[in-house]
């Protein structure tokens, strides 16, 4: 297993190549369409994977955290997106292949992200959830909690979590 971070929090601009982001955007969008049939829309799944393409993901990574997770024979088994928001940070998305899920990657990914929280001494963690339950069940087993705010267009809803 290989993790590549990919971190401009500070200014650096350590690209990502077209072919990880590329991957980075189907996992995102396949996932994302999968595990919420019946919660969304087409329109709103359409949404809600808007930002998932290869060129809005290397533009969100210039500017942000990226943690990337593959397997040994280079496969991305998962992937979280940290943004800045104003002047805070918070978790845009945090994704596992359905292929490597329940396994224990997605709190391996999480743990990148919430020492990324520290270093930047940050106090609190916000996460934009989608309204699948398995995903916020994922954010409360780390101890994030709902705070009933609905985001945009009522796609997501926030989490936080004080560090």
């Amino acid at each position: 297993m290989k993790v590549r971070i990919v971190d401009n929090l500070n200014g650096e601009t350590e690209s990502l190549n077209d072919s990880d982001a590329d991957l980075v955007a189907t996992l995102i969008k396949e996932n994302t369409k999968a595990v919420n049939q019946g919660e969304y829309s087409e329109a709103e799944l359409e949404i809600l994977c808007a930002f998932a393409t290869p060129e809005k993901i290397q533009q969100q990574a210039a500017k942000g955290f990226l943690v990337l997770l593959f397997s040994d024979e280079g496969n991305l088994i998962g992937c979280a997106l940290v943004m800045k928001k104003w002047t805070r940070l918070f978790i845009r998305t945090i994704q596992v292949s359905r292929k490597y899920g329940r396994k224990g990657y997605g709190a391996l990914i999480y743990q990148h992200c919430e020492e990324r929280f520290r270093t930047a001494g940050l106090q609190e963690i916000e996460v934009q959830v989608t309204k699948f339950p398995s995903s916020e069940a994922f954010y409360r087993k780390h101890g994030f909690v709902r705070t009933g705010n609905p985001t945009q267009k009522d796609l997501y809803f926030a989490m936080y979590k004080f560090l």
